[in-house]
């Protein structure tokens, strides 16, 4: 089992190549503008109009992001458990970062990302059982599809060797996550990052997820709720940053942050800013639906696709006119709801 005592071993190793860069006489002059012209990895991000923007982070930024994964990962996995990476590696850091962490917390990876070619859903659900896999790094959708997969195919992901879920890549509420960890009987917790700064908050003990505010500096444009700045530099994402005042049970002084998504796939209702994450958080009070969901906004209106794990005990019409209701009722806005079947889900949302 990995110790307090192994992962500072490793944070130290990490500092000490920090300074070692800093000493380094090898390391490249400044740049005209002032800047060091420091080792940099390279990255793109989708820009709100849907073109490709080059991201460069720097070998100091680099590895303080693996440090605080390395820390938090460290609470939720041993040098026994086996993860599954499934998660983005073309041109984005945190396949990369993940793979990383996981090796330095100890623990056994298998690096199977995102583009399903070499390795389909049906071929890691195999992996799985073959190596006994204990953990996956995944987003909430892809956790949720791969037991949908499972229950096709007449397994049981409740019976499976996986125990732990990370959800990353996308928001998720408290309602979904648990609804995931129901589905695999598996604990779930969440990281929170943007495609510019891959760790940017990390979970607690308590599961609320605490900004990495020793090395980053966040603000909220427009209050407490709305979009992130991180050290002044716009971000498309949409959080709720709570007052430092506002502490966590778990005792922890950094400010607790709430993803919500993207900017782009807010609105502005009665009471403020409106998120796909609000939306979530209503559909999932209603316990008959599986973790599946999707939201789009088109033309003002969100989009919403969620489904019943047995459409026999659940009438969909009435589902649709209850979570329609319901998230007109609580957060004023307008919203078009399609329940289907899960087994159906993959048809509905491709």
């Amino acid at each position: 089992m990995t110790t307090a005592a192994s992962l500072t071993t490793h944070y130290e190793q990490f500092l000490d190549l920090l300074d070692r860069d800093a000493r380094d006489p090898l390391r490249p002059p400044a740049a005209a503008d002032g800047r060091a012209a420091v080792r940099a990895r390279y990255g793109e991000r989708v820009d709100a109009s849907g073109g490709s923007q080059p991201i460069l982070l720097t070998r100091d930024e680099w590895i303080h992001h693996q440090i605080d994964l390395t820390l938090a990962l460290g609470r939720l996995l041993t040098e026994d458990d086996v993860v599954v990476s499934a998660v983005p590696y073309e041109l984005s850091f945190i396949g990369a970062e993940v793979d990383r962490v996981v090796e330095m917390v100890g623990a056994s990876v298998i690096s199977v990302g995102t583009s399903g070619t070499i390795c389909p859903m049906g071929r890691l659900l195999g992996l799985i059982e073959q190596y006994g896999v204990t953990a996956l790094v995944c987003s909430p959708r892809f956790a949720a599809e791969l037991a949908g997969l499972a229950v096709s195919l007449g397994k049981r992901p409740t019976d499976s060797t996986v125990r732990t879920i990370v959800c990353v890549g996308e928001p998720c509420s408290a309602e979904r996550l648990e609804r995931i960890g129901a589905t695999w009987a598996a604990r779930t917790s969440a990281l929170y990052g943007t495609p510019s700064a891959p760790t940017v908050a990390v979970t607690c003990a308590e599961g609320a997820l605490h900004l990495c505010d020793h090395r980053l500096r966040a603000q909220v444009r427009g209050g407490r709720r709305g979009e992130l700045l991180l050290d002044g530099a716009p971000t498309g994402e949409a959080v709720e940053l709570r007052r430092a005042d506002h502490r966590c049970v778990c005792g922890s002084a950094s400010p607790v942050l709430v993803p919500l998504g993207s900017v782009a796939s807010a609105v502005r209702g009665p009471d403020g800013l409106v998120t796909a994450l609000d939306v979530e958080r209503i559909v999932f009070g209603h316990r008959r639906l599986a973790p599946h969901f999707a939201c789009d906004l088109r033309d003002g209106t969100f989009h919403v696709t969620c489904a019943v794990a047995d459409p026999r005990a659940v009438d969909p019409d009435a589902m649709r006119r209850a979570v329609r209701g319901g998230i007109h009722e609580a957060l004023g806005v307008e919203a078009e709801v399609t329940v289907v079947a899960a087994q159906d889900w993959s048809t509905a949302t491709s």
